[in-house]
């Protein structure tokens, strides 16, 4: 299978800091992988426009139950295992995907207080949402990009409740999130000399 993730193109850089017990078990480490994951592509599934025909249930749970094409799904740039936990992950920065990434940093700060510089997202984001507008435009549909479209639409797509319970989840586990930056990566140009 291809990969549809490029490096040639804008993305975001989502970098986890965690904090666990000292030895925390191999379940508890991937329930919070799976759980995290889970998090952001219902968050996707509710806010894609792309996606608008997806209905929510309990089959979201599994793993063959979230429609996502390969292209909008995280993927891991890095991972370190020992404690504490450190993870990096990558997703295609399109604006569409913005709903999704506001969504995941709503629950990490409710439920970790991880600090996070929202203003310096924001700004990115905004300018990625200006470099893309066309693509916007052409879409006809809000693309949700602050806390409360974000639980609106959740709660217009009958998401919410299925986002809470994960977000729940999150906040019982014995890996806990300690930090938590987001910034959207440009590629480098090489320039061809003349």
């Amino acid at each position: 299978m291809a990969l549809d993730f490029s490096l040639n193109e804008p993305y975001f850089r989502i970098q986890i800091a965690g904090r666990e017990e000292t030895f925390p078990t191999v379940l508890d480490v991937s329930s919070f992988l799976y759980d995290l994951n889970l998090l952001y592509e219902i968050a996707r599934l509710a806010t894609d426009p792309n996606y608008d025909e997806f209905r929510f249930s309990r089959f979201v749970y599994f793993r063959s139950g979230r429609p996502l094409k390969e292209a909008d799904r995280l993927r891991i740039q890095s991972l370190r295992q020992e404690s504490p936990l450190a993870l990096v992950a990558v997703l295609t920065a399109v604006p569409v995907a913005i709903g999704a990434v506001w969504g995941v940093v709503q629950i990490v700060e409710k439920i970790a207080n991880a600090p996070l510089n929202r203003r310096k997202l924001k700004a990115e984001v905004e300018k990625l949402e200006r470099e893309n507008r066309e693509t916007a435009r052409s879409s006809q549909a809000l693309i949700p990009d602050n806390d409360e479209q974000v639980r609106s639409v959740l709660r217009v797509r009958e998401a919410e409740q299925l986002f809470d319970s994960v977000a729940g989840r999150l906040e019982r586990s014995s890996v806990h999130i300690k930090e938590l930056e987001i910034e959207i990566v440009q590629p480098r140009r090489i320039r061809k000399s003349e």
